[in-house]
Parts: structure tokens; sequence; C-alpha cells
């Protein structure tokens, strides 16, 4: 449902002109001597911006995204009470918001974790609600200045994530708790031989996932296959026969098994 409008309400012995930068306001309730002014955004006293964005390009190094960076203009600290996805929710898990007030001038920012095919975008708007003494706002994302587009890279997916240390999730975040039957191509801990690395990664194994936890399993993850595609670790380098690296992200999906 679009709505192009915000709320903003203003209470107790609050006084003064109130910037509000949306282009239309549906209601408001103020004090005598309070007026309320419609501005832009850069003007505005919740500042709200959005960017259009490529993941699995993952900043915050726990599989979310960016979605909404919101700035306090207020002389006093604020609060981010909720946030909704209006637009694309189908492709993420439920956002999350900062916790605790932030001082004016500091900006939070609302993350939510994605779950797109390869290649996949989705265009996005989210409200936002902040609160402080006297003074609740929401703020819409269905505006043209704020819709902006995710889209998963070509090649990479969000259905598995390496964490690092052996440990994966498999699922979108609106799975959680069933158990799947997936094939993990793993090597032993440790420093194992050449033969030992290749033995075990023609040697899959079966094993059951429970959706959207995370699983801790023996041995460093090479690759997991769920529904005949293979997602591979991002930091495994075939030719040397090892990992390139010690840290996780999104599974790379490959045409043929893991080898070296």
């Amino acid at each position: 449902m679009k709505r192009r409008n915000l709320i903003f309400l203003l209470g107790g012995a609050s006084s003064g002109a109130m910037g509000v930068g949306t282009g239309a306001f549906s209601t408001v309730e103020a004090e005598r001597g309070v007026s309320v002014d419609v501005v832009d955004d850069s003007k505005a006293f919740v500042g709200y911006r959005s960017d259009d964005r490529t993941v699995p390009n993952d900043t915050n190094d726990d599989g979310t995204v960016d979605l909404v960076t919101v700035t306090n203009r207020f002389a006093q600290k604020i609060e981010v009470v909720d946030a909704a996805i209006d637009d694309g929710s189908e492709c993420f898990g439920e956002p999350s918001v900062p916790d605790g007030e932030f001082e004016p001038g500091q900006s939070a920012r609302i993350t939510a974790k994605p779950s797109l095919e390869p290649g996949e975008q989705v265009d996005v708007a989210v409200t936002i609600s902040v609160e402080a003494a006297g003074v609740s706002a929401e703020v819409f994302g269905d505006t043209e200045t704020r819709e902006f587009t995710v889209e998963q890279a070509a090649g990479t997916s969000s259905l598995v994530r390496y964490n690092g240390g052996g440990t994966i999730n498999v699922g979108s975040p609106n799975q959680n708790g069933d158990a799947i039957a997936v094939t993990v191509y793993r090597i032993p801990n440790g420093n194992p031989s050449e033969e030992a690395k290749r033995n075990s990664l023609s040697s899959p194994e079966t094993v059951a996932i429970e959706l959207g936890k995370n699983q801790n399993l023996s041995g460093r993850v090479v690759a997991v296959e769920v529904d005949g595609v293979i997602h591979q670790h991002p930091d495994w380098n075939e030719s040397a026969c090892a990992f390139s690296g010690s840290g996780g992200g999104d599974g790379v999906v490959v045409d043929d098994p893991p080898s070296c």
C-alpha cells in the first residue's frame, strides 16, 4: 500500500517551528504556538537516507545489509522505536533497529538479512518510527526519493552463509527450525595432507541442517549442496587445495563439486 505522507506529533510544552521533510503530511497534533512546515529532506529534523546496493557486500560482517540511515537533527536525543519494510519484505528477515537513544547529529542504521537469488533485485521501501521527549515521528519510505534497490550479485547466493570456524547457516531468514538434508564437502581440522583433503572432498557427506540456525560442523566446510545447487566457501582456493583466508561470507554458486 503506497503512503506518501508523514505523521508528526508534538506534545507537552513544545514550541517553535518544526520542519518535516516529506512533501506532505497527514495529521498534526501540537500545542498552541507550534507550526509544522514542509521542507526538503536536507532540512528535516529526522534525516532518512537510502542508496541502491549490491549484496553480498557485507560491511557489517553479519550477513545483514544496511537499509536506511536515520540522522537526528533535533537538539535532543531520539530513539528509533520501530521499522517496517513496506516494499520488498518477502526478500528480507525482520528489520533490526538500533538499541537506545542517539545524540543530536548522530546517525543510526536499520539493517536486515537478505534472501535473494543470484542476479535477483528488489525495490525496497522502509518506514521508520522515532520518538523523543514530547515528539514522535513516522517517516514513510515509499516516496520517490526514499525507494531504493537491493540486488544479489550474480554468482553468489545468500542461501548459504559461512561464518568462519566451521559454522554455517542455511536457509532464508524466514525459514527457521525445519530440518533438511544437505550434502557437505569438508576437509579435516588441523593440517591434513593434500591426499587427505582430496579424499574427503571426493567423499561428501549427507547431514541434517536446521534452516535459519547456525550449525557448527567438525572440519572446515568447503561447500554445501542444497537441492542440487553447490554453494562453495568464498575463500576456497582450488588450485592451492586450501583456504585463502580464515573469514566467511555468502556462498558462491559453482557448477562442479570442489576438488583439488
